[in-house]
């Protein structure tokens, strides 16, 4: 048999069934420097997590580590990037605004509307907190003031952001995960979710009216509003179990990408899942223990030969 058709076979059916690498609108960057600090979340564990799970959706994507790179990448603005804040309530400010976050959400906001930037913010209410050790300190609280800043430099209606509520997945937002094969919870912790009297694109999150309005508004997570060229997606989600909330937003930075997403159907479920797996060897474990034992107790009730008496020795 001739080696090289039977590497080929083998080269197609490795790329057949590899994700498909998706032609990006947007160039996608994870914020996770190294000089601001966390809140609500661990940036470690958040931004490692997602990694994990855009890679597992076939999103391409770069991770800017310093806050220098952050404050040329404010700067340069290229156009059509998506930016994940992996820092929860923390928004790293570059070095040069010092602590006028005004001016830093300003230029922010510019990149948003003018070069059609998506800032997706996961995780709490962003903006609560700034953050650059070699100015403000790594966390430095500024509540209020910097959440206002931050909405009137977009455009925003005014929000409110205290939920304190839990939000239930959309039709949206559970077929976008299905498609992907993402575990994204049917519900979700969304202490800082906003409502607003504008209406969002889409989301993937809603607090039920039932539970939670405010003036007769509905409370959103992980939802997008229209902002010039570009869009903020806001989650507000409450903070602990990384594993699944980077899920949602890797699934919310994939449907960003291609939107197309929604009309697609999902892939079959697996015969057997990691979860099935693990738990099928927990039991295999556990009844090779229980053989052993049974084997161990037979062996040990069983009648010993008696020793030859001393008369059938001599014999």
């Amino acid at each position: 048999m001739r080696r090289f058709p039977v590497l080929a076979f083998f080269a197609l059916l490795a790329l057949a069934l590899a994700p498909a690498a998706r032609a990006q609108p947007y160039k996608v960057y994870l914020l996770y420097v190294a000089e601001a600090g966390d809140s609500w979340v661990s940036k470690d564990a958040f931004a490692s997590f997602l990694a994990t799970h855009l890679k597992k959706a076939g999103v391409s994507f770069e991770v800017i580590k310093s806050i220098d790179d952050w404050g040329k990448l404010v700067d340069q603005a290229p156009e059509n990037l998506v930016i994940v804040n992996c820092h929860g309530e923390v928004m790293p400010i570059p070095t040069k605004y010092g602590d006028n976050y005004t001016l830093f959400y300003q230029d922010l906001a510019r990149n948003v509307r003018e070069k059609g930037w998506v800032l997706v913010l996961p995780i709490g209410l962003t903006t609560w907190l700034i953050g650059n050790e070699k100015t403000v300190g790594y966390t430095k609280v500024v509540d209020g003031p910097s959440v206002s800043a931050f909405r009137r430099s977009l455009g925003l209606p005014p929000i409110n952001p205290w939920c304190d509520q839990n939000a239930q997945i959309s039709d949206l937002g559970k077929r976008v995960a299905a498609v992907l094969g993402l575990d994204a919870p049917e519900v979700v912790g969304a202490a800082r979710a906003i409502a607003t009297n504008a209406t969002p694109l889409w989301y993937f999150y809603k607090v039920p009216e039932s539970a939670k309005t405010w003036d007769g508004l509905p409370f959103y997570s992980m939802a997008a509003w229209k902002v010039g060229k570009g869009m903020l997606v806001w989650g507000g989600m409450s903070g602990g179990d990384e594993m699944r909330k980077t899920a949602i937003t890797a699934a919310v930075v994939a449907y960003i990408l291609d939107p197309t997403l929604a009309q697609k159907t999902p892939p079959p479920p697996p015969l057997i899942t990691p979860e099935k797996a693990y738990m099928y060897s927990i039991i295999a474990g556990i009844i090779v223990l229980l053989a052993v034992l049974v084997i161990v107790i037979v062996k040990g009730r069983a009648p010993k030969t008696p020793a030859p008496a001393a008369e059938e020795k001599k014999q």
